[in-house]
Formats: C-alpha cells, sequence, structure tokens
C-alpha cells in the first residue's frame, strides 16, 4: 500500500465530502434547489476522488480501476455547478431543456465505461472488438477527461456572466430585495477556473509522458469540497437568517420618525436616510446622498458636522448600530448569526459591523448580547 501525506489529505476531504452531503441531503433545515445541487456536486467531487484514491494508494490496479469501479463522475461536475451558481443567484430559475446538453458526455462516456466493463469480463477474441476495446480504454483512459475540462471552461465562461449580469442587475438598492454577496463566489469560481487549466496541462501531458502525477487536481478537488461545503452552506445559513429578519422588519408597522432638527437639509436629510431606509444600503455614500438630495458633497457634508456634530459616515453607522441593536435585543434573532444581522443592518461585512459597534457602544455587539443575557 502507499500511503502518504498527499492521499490522506484527499481521503480526509473525500469522507468529509461524503459526511457533508449526507447531512444536507436528509436534514430539513438545508431544504433548497441550490444547496441540493452543491450537496450533490460536492458527492460528486468526492466520488471522483476516492476512485483514484483507492488506485493511488495501490488497492487497484490502474487497469482493474477502468474494468471495475470506474465511473466518468467528473464528466457530470459542469452541470451540476451550473446548476448551483445559477439558482443561487436566481432561485426561481426554471431549469430549461437545453441545459440538460451539459450532462451529454457524461452520458456518453458512461456507456462506454459499462461497455468497456462488459468487453472485458467477456475476454473477447475478434480482433475488431479487441481494437474496439483498447479505443474506448484509450478514450476513457485520456480524452474524456480533456472534454470535460474543455467543458468546465465554457461552463465557467457562463456563470461568469451570469453573475455580471446580476450584479448589474441588482446594482440599485432596494428595501424589500436582498442582494446576495458574491465576491466569494467569483473567488471560488476563479480558483476552479485555474484549476481546470492545470487538470488540461496535465491531461495532455499524461498522453504523451508516461507516469505524469494527478496530485495537484486530486488536492484541488479535496480543497473545493472543504471549501463549497463550509461556505456554501454558511452563506446559504446567513442568506435565510436575512429574509426573516428583512420579513419581520416588513411585517412590522412603518413608524415615520419627525425632524426634531429646524434645518431643512437636515429634515430632508433624515427622511432620506431613516424614513426611507436608505441607511440600510451598504454602498451609499455621501456623494450618492447629496446626489439625491440635490446638493453639493461640500455643503452637506459642513451642514451634518455643523448641526449634528458627527461626520456623515459617523451619523450613517449610528442608525445602522441601534438598528442592530434592535435585532441583538429581539428574542426572535437570538439564535441568529452576528453576520446576518450586522449585513441586515447596513453593514457591508462583519468586521466593518464590528468595529462600527464598537466605536459608538464601547463593546463589541457580541458582548452587548452577553450582557443582555446576563
Amino acid at each position: 500500500m502507499n500511503f502518504n501525506i498527499y492521499n490522506s489529505i484527499i481521503l480526509a476531504g473525500v469522507i468529509q465530502g461524503f459526511i457533508f452531503g449526507a447531512v444536507v441531503l436528509l436534514s430539513k433545515k438545508y431544504r433548497s434547489r441550490s444547496v441540493f445541487f452543491l450537496a450533490l456536486l460536492i458527492v460528486v467531487y468526492s466520488l471522483s476522488n476516492f476512485q483514484f484514491y483507492l488506485q493511488d494508494i495501490g488497492l487497484i490496479t490502474y487497469e482493474e480501476l477502468f474494468s471495475t469501479i470506474y465511473m466518468p463522475w467528473a464528466d457530470i461536475t459542469p452541470a451540476l455547478l451550473f446548476l448551483y451558481v445559477t439558482l443561487y443567484l436566481y432561485p426561481d430559475y426554471k431549469i430549461k431543456r437545453k441545459t440538460y446538453l451539459v450532462i451529454v458526455p457524461f452520458v456518453f462516456t458512461l456507456i462506454l465505461s459499462i461497455l468497456y466493463k462488459v468487453f472485458v469480463r467477456l475476454e473477447l477474441k475478434n480482433d475488431i472488438l479487441i481494437n474496439l476495446t483498447s479505443f474506448i480504454r484509450d478514450y476513457i483512459a485520456y480524452y474524456t477527461d480533456l472534454i470535460a475540462a474543455l467543458l468546465y471552461i465554457v461552463v465557467l465562461i457562463v456563470l461568469f456572466k451570469k453573475i455580471k449580469n446580476y450584479s448589474q442587475s441588482h446594482n440599485k438598492f432596494e428595501v424589500n430585495h436582498i442582494k446576495l454577496q458574491i465576491q466569494w463566489l467569483k473567488i471560488t469560481l476563479l480558483i476552479l477556473f485555474f484549476l481546470v487549466l492545470i487538470w488540461i496541462a496535465l491531461v495532455v501531458l499524461d498522453i504523451y509522458i508516461e507516469g505524469i502525477s494527478f496530485y495537484p487536481i486530486w488536492l484541488g478537488v479535496a480543497f473545493l469540497i472543504y471549501w463549497l461545503g463550509h461556505i456554501g452552506v454558511y452563506k446559504f445559513g446567513v442568506d435565510k437568517e436575512r429574509k426573516q429578519i428583512r420579513l419581520k422588519r416588513q411585517q412590522k408597522e412603518i413608524v415615520v420618525i419627525e425632524s426634531k432638527s429646524k434645518h431643512l437639509i437636515i429634515e430632508r436629510l433624515k427622511q432620506y436616510l431613516i424614513n426611507d431606509k436608505r441607511f440600510l444600503d451598504p454602498s451609499l455614500t455621501l456623494e450618492k446622498t447629496a446626489e439625491d438630495l440635490d446638493l453639493s458633497r461640500g455643503h452637506l457634508s459642513k451642514t451634518i458636522n455643523t448641526e449634528l456634530g458627527l461626520s456623515f459616515k459617523d451619523f450613517l453607522n449610528a442608525l445602522r448600530v441601534e438598528e442592530a441593536k434592535s435585532y441583538l435585543l429581539d428574542d426572535d434573532f437570538s439564535n441568529y448569526t452576528l453576520v446576518a444581522i450586522g449585513l441586515e443592518a447596513g453593514f457591508n461585512s462583519k468586521s466593518t459591523f464590528n468595529a462600527s459597534f464598537k466605536k459608538i457602544t464601547g463593546e463589541t455587539p457580541s458582548q452587548f448580547k452577553q450582557r443582555r443575557i446576563n
């Protein structure tokens, strides 16, 4: 047996992938079309790595792998990735018939794999069938991975375009709509893109050079299993909590805050930020606010500093902190993550939420929450 640190990491990823898939697919907590395809993707990644792990440690030979347990799992992963990302961005997306064309390479190679196993078992003597068996073996061993990798490139290009379209169509703040944080998704797909390029290079080299190691790809897949399993479900949980917070906020009677300031600009500012809930927009800037109020940036900034004794940023964050406090004090959200609460209060990240909350209150959100409990 050939055990080393590399295939140990691969095995750890496989086990984690199987556990993750079982938990997600069997749990009512994660009932979502996007998470369903995420779980399938991770399980398939795990199955793909597991069969090569068995060959790598010497439990079966390379020839035995293809004649017994081999399945072209890699060929179906582009389709699962496409469905996961698309449904994550657009939960109501209706799967079109042409989408199923992405699984054609998988079905084709699956049929060839089954035929190869049958031919090997029959120990065919006919020269034509022997040559056909040899052709199928070479196709499965070399070209199926190349086709799957090229299909990945196409799918990734399409997904990058979908992400761009999503960003462009959700560039304006809407009180009743949650804009997903997709930077992590861009990074994930970019990492996958470079892994696919390495995969293509290794497959091409393997055609001409014997003994090429595929550890970089197998280890990369092990990393993806961990990363997608962790961040994918985490983001799903945060988005689900944000929807619940926003739903409750919408169900509450809207209280219009009347400004006590005699300054017209400050009254308009408070109407804009508080009554219209614009302070919940994490991308809101002084420039944007001044533009919407038909004022110059400098004049608005000076007025805020003079009348309120605060900078625009501090005033904005003070409103957000008060919003966050209302969630932290609400028993319905006692088990919600601070990330979901911070994002729904208008902050763009957990770090800015923590920093602003501590600057204004003297304690972190977790300390504030803990003090309330005690």
